[in-house]
């Protein structure tokens, strides 16, 4: 079987049925749709309230996220695949724009995320991430936006850029964290300074 068969395959296998019962659509939707938000809103009351360490973290996470994504988007412009609905396949539940589908920009997010923790002490929490970053994956097929390839390629990119990069995060992760905690402090000094943020 061909990798492009099999990416059908597994499409028609994790994509909504027809009759889908209301909770599975709602929850397949929440988590394909909002609970990106949902981790952005916990990492900003991670940053606020967290010390030093906790910073770095996530100051991490976001820098590979931001290079991974970079290279996602030049990778959806220059090799573009369109989505399931756009060839009119399976189902679909939510509204999409017809943009490149090749790789995931929500798995490429959660995958970066994910091993940004996985590649430091803080790995347990690394796995919990890749779990929830393949739960996405699944409901981004299930909704009908994506085939199983374009998750695929993300969680490799996402891998590949996690390891590439951490040689040069060893050796200047300090200097940036310090770099942005500095502006940091200076702009949310007044609030800092009242203990509504650290």
């Amino acid at each position: 079987m061909s990798i492009e068969n099999l990416n059908l395959a597994l499409f028609n296998l994790l994509n909504a049925p027809e009759h889908a019962s209301s909770f599975m659509v709602r929850y397949a939707i929440f988590i394909a749709n909002d609970l990106l938000y949902l981790m952005i809103f916990a990492f900003a009351i991670m940053w606020f309230r967290g010390n030093e360490n906790v910073k770095k973290q996530i100051l991490k996470a976001f820098i590979f996220t931001c290079i991974t994504l970079s290279i996602s988007q030049l990778i959806s412009h220059v090799f573009y695949s369109p989505r399931p609905f756009m060839m009119d396949l399976g189902i679909t539940l939510i509204q999409h724009k017809p943009t490149g589908s090749f790789p995931s920009n929500h798995m490429t997010i959660f995958s970066s995320i994910a091993f940004a923790y996985y590649f430091s002490v803080q790995r347990e929490l690394g796995k919990l991430l890749i779990l929830i970053a393949w739960l996405v994956a699944w409901s981004r097929v299930y909704v009908g936006v994506h085939f199983p390839i374009d998750m695929l390629g993300a969680f490799l990119l996402a891998l590949l850029v996690n390891i590439s990069g951490l040689a040069l995060w060893h050796k200047y992760k300090d200097f940036i964290l310090n770099l942005v905690l500095a502006i940091y402090y200076r702009v949310f000094k007044p609030f800092i300074d009242k203990g509504y943020i650290k």
